[in-house]
């Protein structure tokens, strides 16, 4: 019976994947790869980069220059996916972040980091609206948020092991310095490399791309017009997803720092908090983006929400590390409730403005989200670092959650007009 059961849970997963467009099977196996890749580096980056010369504010404002240059290429960069290629920009992306982790190793200072990371920042709007693109375009609304979490859940899977080899390398190459950790970065260049190939070998230029006929420039404007000429509750949803940005933009590079420095978390606990994330991620992701896809979305992230408050809670008054790597756990459920939100974006919008979507997101994104790395390096060092974590849950209490409320489901929206189904 049990047998049974797990080959019925195979063949439906299975055939999940069979149906939706080759293109999404293409996206999921590039995030695969780079999830692995990504976890080598993931728990060590802001280490390394004080390691490199960097204070906390330097290192908060590395990541706000990165969230001021994406903003500055959103709308140009979404544009151009929904105008030109989404293959053509999707393989740039990769490409540039195989050259920025290749500067990351090569870095004597951490000036150089910030070079690097100004050289991903295209890159991740490439990749970020390219999948986008993807998911609205091969899949509907009925498998939308099991598709991303689908997609999560793998990566997660192939990066599970990558925290712990990471850390048996570091032990291996000079322990948690900079040049311990440097050998990682080579070891991710390789691997963006193979990433490339498969992008470029087998992804194919979505249907409503191939129709257009050029770039004119005179039509940037009057495309972004009609982005918000559609009856879609946009302008009011553009501020909840960018509160949902917040959160994320303000503590990420500090969690493992402050894990480092104030909880005397070393190589093995730190990589046992990114395992746990994972790991959680693993057990919950697809189940609870089922439930979503049947409930609703806004269900979806009331019901997540305390359990990633808890996480900063814990974080703050951890005494041990398996309260380190619950509260990492813990965490998790904030890039779920965060999927959740996406989700209902992507549903707001037909499928050939989805690339014109994320720009007008990364623009007003980073009016919050560029100055609240730099606030949190500030707060971190000047005021009391167990704030860093605290302000973002009364922020997004305070007012995202309000604004939540004063939106529609869309779970039943038209799939391709982005207008209420029947």
């Amino acid at each position: 019976m049990q047998t049974a059961g797990i080959l019925d849970v195979a063949a439906r997963a299975k055939g999940f994947l069979v149906r939706q467009k080759r293109n999404y099977r293409v996206a999921i196996s590039r995030q695969a790869i780079s999830s692995f890749l990504g976890n080598l580096t993931a728990q060590y980056s802001s280490i390394y980069v004080t390691g490199l010369g960097a204070n906390p504010v330097q290192l908060g404002g590395i990541s706000g220059v990165a969230s001021a240059f994406g903003a500055l290429l959103s709308l140009p960069v979404g544009w151009l996916v929904d105008r030109y290629s989404v293959k053509k920009l999707y393989v740039a992306g990769v490409l540039l972040t195989a050259v920025a982790a290749l500067m990351s190793g090569l870095a004597p200072t951490w000036q150089f980091i910030l070079v690097a990371t100004i050289v991903a920042v295209p890159a991740s709007g490439f990749l970020g609206a390219g999948c986008s693109v993807i998911c609205r375009d091969s899949v509907s609304n009925r498998d939308r948020l099991t598709a991303q979490n689908t997609c999560v859940t793998l990566a997660s899977l192939s990066g599970l092991l990558a925290p712990m080899a990471a850390a048996m390398l570091i032990s291996r190459t000079g322990g948690l310095t900079t040049e311990g950790i440097r050998p990682l970065y080579f070891l991710q260049f390789l691997g963006y490399l193979l990433v490339f190939y498969v992008v470029i070998r087998w992804l194919e230029e979505p249907s409503h791309i191939r129709r257009l006929h050029g770039v004119r420039a005179s039509d940037f404007v009057r495309d972004f017009r009609q982005l918000f000429d559609t009856s879609s509750p946009l302008k009011r949803w553009t501020a909840v997803a960018v509160l949902t940005s917040l959160p994320a933009a303000m503590t990420a590079p500090f969690v493992q720092l402050y894990a480092y420095e104030f909880k005397g978390a070393n190589a093995a606990i730190l990589a046992a908090m990114t395992m746990a994330m994972i790991f959680t991620r693993v057990l919950f992701g697809i189940p609870l983006g089922r439930i979503a896809d049947r409930v609703g979305r806004k269900r979806l992230i009331y019901l997540l929400t305390p359990l990633w408050y808890g996480s900063f809670i814990m974080l703050v008054l951890a005494q041990s590390p398996l309260a380190l790597v619950g509260a990492a756990a813990l965490q998790t459920f904030y890039n779920i409730a965060s999927g959740a939100a996406g989700a209902m974006g992507l549903e707001l919008v037909p499928a050939e403005m989805v690339g014109r979507w994320e720009g007008v997101l990364g623009v007003l994104g980073g009016l919050v989200t560029i100055p609240a790395p730099i606030l949190g390096g500030l707060v971190y060092r000047n005021w009391n670092p167990a704030y860093v974590f605290l302000l973002p849950i009364a922020v997004d209490a305070l007012l995202r959650l309000p604004l939540l409320a004063t939106m529609p489901e869309t779970l039943h929206r038209d799939s391709n007009t982005g207008e209420d189904g029947g």
